[in-house]
């Protein structure tokens, strides 16, 4: 190939990209028109809208300050693990100390739950929400001796191996 060749194949290329982006810019600019949009007023009603009612957090979280490590069972008889690092959503800002009050349990009860898991199902996502499930009936059942709701607990790392 010569250079002649190679520099109208360059100028072909080159038209080609400016001529799409030319096209593009008036695509977004014809939706623009039929939408009605004019940006500024769409950004300043959006504006309005937040600043109309700001919204409040009152979730408190309380994350375990080290993960769980489990063995799985596994029906290809290999030694499976499984790491797995919670959080507890609630409404109240007493959390912690009750949380930490009752770890032990906490900790067993989870622990239990977790030697039970199966490393087939944990590799599915249904597998995984139902054990985000199971935990969430694990730490309410000890948060209910304290008269505490838990929102949610929340599955922050997890690990197979």
């Amino acid at each position: 190939m010569s250079d002649g060749e190679k520099k109208n194949k360059l100028v072909l290329i080159g038209g080609l990209v400016i001529g799409l982006a030319i096209l593009a810019a008036l695509a977004v600019g014809g939706t623009m028109y039929f939408m009605g949009g004019d940006s500024a007023a769409g950004e300043e009603q959006l504006t309005n809208k937040v600043s109309d009612k700001p919204a409040k957090s009152t979730s408190f979280y309380y994350s375990f300050p080290e993960p769980f490590v489990a063995p799985m069972s596994s029906s290809d008889r290999k030694q499976r693990f499984m790491q797995i690092s919670l959080a507890i959503k609630t409404d109240n800002q007493d959390i912690t100390a009750v949380v930490e009050k009752h770890m032990p349990l906490l900790k067993s009860n989870l622990n239990r739950l977790f030697i039970q898991q199966d490393y087939q199902t944990m590799q599915t996502p249904e597998g995984k929400l139902q054990l985000q499930m199971s935990a969430f009936e694990v730490v309410q059942a000890v948060m209910d001796r304290e008269k505490m709701k838990v929102n949610e607990v929340l599955i922050t790392d997890f690990v197979m191996q």
